[in-house]
């Protein structure tokens, strides 16, 4: 599962924008992440919540007798 947020529904954790300061490489775009995501999962579910968001979730490589639930 994947979920990358816009700036104005969460607050950016300090600790995340501090490592990202600490790297030369370019920051990558939340439309590449979930392309990408997308890319590696198939076949996948995205949702993209206009400007705010997006949720993407995958059952590769998941056992489908066995499904994943927490109770």
């Amino acid at each position: 599962m994947l979920a990358v947020f816009s700036g104005e529904v969460v607050e950016v954790p300090a600790e995340l924008v501090a490592a990202g300061s600490r790297t030369p490489s370019p920051k990558t775009r939340a439309s590449e992440l979930v392309t990408r995501f997308l890319g590696s999962s198939e076949p996948a579910v995205s949702v993209q919540l206009a400007g705010l968001g997006h949720l993407a979730y995958s059952h590769t490589n998941q056992a489908l007798l066995r499904p994943r639930y927490s109770c």
